[in-house]
């Protein structure tokens, strides 16, 4: 991919002028991508999308939403809303049956 972006520069991550980022050049940019998805008044940060990927990763692995809320230090709640909000329909469905396939094996 990197091969495929106009070199503009010796540094990967450049400015609007194709100057390398400040110390605080990510932040920067990451509030502006707030801004643009109308999310600015959220308390948001970068690295809560990790946390937002890994819970739906491990939703969709088939963990139940206590264990997700464990690992994550969150509550169920927030789980939820996660899970409501970034996983598919079909992603939730097929996790559910995987779930109640696994329990009916305990039977």
């Amino acid at each position: 991919m990197l091969a495929s972006i106009p070199k503009l520069s010796p540094t990967i991550l450049t400015n609007q002028r194709h100057r390398p980022w400040k110390r605080n050049g990510f932040g920067t940019a990451f509030k502006r991508a707030k801004i643009s998805a109308g999310m600015n008044d959220r308390d948001l940060h970068f690295h809560d999308l990790r946390q937002i990927t890994c819970a739906t990763k491990l939703y969709i692995a088939g963990l139940s939403i206590r264990v997700i809320a464990e690992i994550l230090a969150w509550s169920e709640d927030q789980v939820e809303r996660i899970i409501c909000r970034y996983v598919s329909r079909n992603a939730a469905t097929k996790a559910a049956i995987r779930q109640l396939n696994e329990a009916g094996k305990g039977t």
